[in-house]
């Protein structure tokens, strides 16, 4: 079965929030949507200089306690009775301007970036008002971690930034001693690195059921998953990197496992990035995690923590605050409340809403804030007006077709469930199609409760249809799959055969030649890449020898080694003939670049003439990394003629410290071929009379579109294309001979 998800945001959802639920308020100095103050406790309260960290513990008895870092302690706060908060015991630890907790059982574990280990503190007797602390555990030489975080279904505790294994994740084992936990294993040889910040969960359902999954927050390289299942033998299972990587920061997969969100904490400023930035990865494939898009609550401010609870996030975004939003169609997120903690502005600095916790029973969220301490808050409206934006799962029985035969008509079966609250309305489902002549809506059928098929309109060799899906929730919300469109959207080339001109997966020297380079370092070759942050550890190629087109050969691995420094590196394809006509491009391109200046980039390039002369196909700034699929059709850019060539481009400016990285995979050139039209005009296998009078009519221009709209009515007055039997765009005496001639079925 394949899924997919998708919706839409409607003007008339929100004004339905303006006329129902929201509200904006300014409280005291704090403006808020949909949120209010139950109490706030600040930094006198607390007896602090500047707050850290939060989480939340829930004792056996059901009280309710916010755990408040700050940069000499770690304060207990009731709030069982959110309105009265009460300060029952904290513990000191060494001063820091990062302290970071988290719980397990009845313990909370909390390190520092200046030393003493990892505390322990007992949290079983805190309805007492005793907090009390067990230890300060230094197993494997531990001193100081910059994060902690915890698998509590494996009951696993995982040190991230640590002064140990270079700061990649260190395992401890909770379940044999919560008091002392002995070290488990650690993820050491390809590809380990530092991470900032880590989510670990255990699967239960679907392929991966089972096994214990790290996702690692790794400053400038991304999102690293380490399947940490087997303690002594953690390993990579894939790198994923985005446009403009910086300072990859923290995140939280959803509760079905199948997309994550993550943060960016430096990126916001960066060119290109004006707005606060959450990055969406699609994880289903957790091998080949693909970048998906990115939402922005419209502020300037850096974003910082974010956790998920169902079909809401919460983000603590530094200067703008708290941050709630719907999620019920991942790729489109809206923002359903706030409470901005630092009224002065939502520029980007580091003031403001350091983290925040949603876990609690009674909903109740905190909010630790650097410079006014910790916040309580109500977010009931924002969690009501969430409830309105349910979407649906769209889920295909089969593939849904690239390639299809002329006048074909293939059915989609379809179904629909609720996600996130989401109804599906029923006898709303629509297709959308474009042969080329602007978008067609018709409805699709429907074959019971959520269930719909919908043919695709049969088409002639050479166009090609666009298409996407769309339905309706009861609360009058469109749907649409992919959930972006009409921004993106299925595509079927219509083609008899596919004919391949040029085909490299760099396995074998098919005659790429390089240059002419000015860079000192960089050129291109064809091998096996060793992986950095970088670069890739492995080619595109599913299967084969492993090797790509990349700049220069990294022995050692460290990123930045033998990459593109001072100029430019150039590749050239050899020469391919499309004299017979269009044809169509695509590759895998691999990009990153680290920039400092504004002078760094990619160009990929093609000409007809034998590289006399050159069109640019893409051209880059920044890049991210991350194997990214290019297509595209030839005549877009250039005549087609029979001195095609490709090249590729990287380039390093002036500016000291960038790195640049290139590889090029799978380039693959083919042409859609069509057959001579059959005599059967009105494709109802047989050769008869009604040909006849077709071909006359369009002979004649007569106007045969009246006579056989069923058949030919979608193709929208191009049913003269039938009887251009020798596909040369008119309908002349050559087409009448051609017909007499064949007189045969198709």
């Amino acid at each position: 079965m394949i899924r997919a998800y998708a919706s839409r945001n409607l003007p008339t959802i929100i004004a339905t929030f303006v006329c129902g639920l929201t509200s904006v308020q300014a409280l005291g100095q704090f403006q808020s949507l949909n949120v209010t103050q139950h109490a706030w406790l600040d930094l006198a309260d607390l007896t602090a200089g500047a707050g850290c960290d939060s989480w939340g513990y829930v004792s056996q008895s059901g009280r309710e306690y916010a755990l408040m870092g700050v940069t000499t302690k770690l304060i207990v706060v009731e709030i069982t009775d959110p309105v009265n908060p009460v300060i029952v015991g904290s513990v000191g630890h060494s001063t820091s301007d990062w302290c970071d907790v988290k719980t397990y059982g009845d313990y909370a574990y909390v390190v520092n970036e200046t030393g003493g280990g990892v505390d322990v503190i007992d949290l079983s007797d805190v309805d007492n008002g005793n907090v009390t602390l067990v230890t300060r555990f230094t197993t494997s030489g531990v001193s100081d971690s910059h994060n902690v975080a915890i698998n509590t279904d494996s009951g696993y505790l995982y040190l991230a930034g640590a002064t140990i294994n270079g700061g990649a994740p260190v395992a401890f084992d909770l379940n044999i001693d919560p008091v002392n936990p002995p070290e488990a294993g650690r993820w050491t040889g390809t590809g380990s690195a530092y991470h900032h910040d880590a989510h670990i969960v255990t699967y239960t359902s679907g392929p991966y059921a089972g096994r214990e999954i790290l996702f690692g927050f790794s400053e400038g390289r991304g999102v690293d998953i380490v399947d940490v299942t087997d303690k002594g033998n953690m390993f990579l299972m894939s790198r994923t990197s985005y446009p403009g990587v910086d300072y990859c920061h923290q995140g939280w997969t959803t509760p079905d496992r199948k997309f994550l969100y993550a943060n960016d904490e430096l990126d916001e400023g960066d060119p290109g990035v004006p707005t606060t930035r959450t990055l969406i990865f699609n994880i289903e494939d957790l091998s080949s995690p693909q970048f998906v898009g990115t939402f922005t609550s419209g502020e300037q401010s850096r974003d910082h923590n974010l956790y998920i609870d169902e079909c809401v996030m919460f983000q603590a975004n530094y200067s703008s605050g708290l941050r709630i939003v719907n999620i019920a169609n991942p790729l489109v997120p809206v923002e359903v409340g706030y409470y901005d903690t630092h009224p002065e502005n939502s520029s980007v600095n580091f003031d403001g809403a350091w983290s925040n916790y949603p876990y609690f029973p009674s909903g109740t969220v905190i909010v630790s804030d650097i410079d006014r301490g910790l916040f309580i808050l109500d977010v009931s409206d924002a969690l009501a007006a969430s409830a309105l934006l349910g979407s649906l799962e769209f889920e295909f029985a089969t593939p849904l077709p690239q390639m299809l035969s002329p006048l074909s008509s293939p059915e989609v079966a379809i179904s629909l469930t609720g996600r996130c609250n989401g109804v599906h309305k029923p006898n709303t489902g629509m297709l959308h199609y474009d042969l080329g002549d602007g978008i067609v809506t018709v409805p699709m059928t429907s074959n019971g409760p959520d269930q719909y098929t919908a043919s695709l309109p049969p088409a002639l060799c050479g166009q090609q249809i666009s298409y996407y899906f769309s339905a309706e929730t009861e609360a009058g919300q469109i749907v649409t799959n992919p959930g972006d469109a009409p921004n993106s959207v299925y595509t079927a080339t219509i083609l008899d055969s596919e004919k391949i001109v040029f085909a490299d997966d760099f396995d074998t020297d098919e005659g790429w030649t390089t240059g002419p380079d000015t860079a000192s370092t960089g050129t291109f070759v064809r091998g096996d890449p060793v992986g950095t942050g970088a670069q890739p550890e492995n080619d595109h190629t599913p299967t084969g020898l492993g090797n790509c087109m990349y700049t220069a050969p990294n022995p050692g691995g460290a990123q930045g080694t033998a990459d593109v420094d001072n100029g430019t590196v150039i590749v050239t394809s050899p020469m391919f003939d499309l004299s017979a006509g269009d044809a169509r491009v695509s590759y895998y391109r691999w990009f990153y670049e680290r920039d400092t200046g504004g002078d760094d980039g990619y160009v990929a390039e093609i000409s007809n003439n034998n590289g006399g002369s050159w069109t640019t196909v893409e051209s880059l700034s920044p890049g991210s990394g991350g194997w990214e699929l290019v297509q595209f059709n030839v005549s877009d850019f250039v005549a087609p003629t029979g001195q095609m060539r490709l090249r590729f481009m990287a380039t390093d400016g002036p500016s000291s410290g960038d790195i640049v990285e290139v590889a090029i995979d799978d380039v693959l050139v083919t042409q859609a071929e069509c057959d001579p039209q059959s005599s059967d005009l009105t494709g109802d296998s047989a050769v008869d009379l009604a040909d006849f009078a077709l071909m006359q009519q369009c002979y004649t221009g007569a106007g045969a579109c009246l006579c056989y709209p069923t058949l030919y009515g979608s193709l929208e007055g191009n049913v003269c294309a039938a009887a251009d039997i020798d596909l040369d765009g008119d309908i002349d005496e050559q087409d009448y001979a051609a017909w007499e001639a064949g007189l045969v079925g198709p």
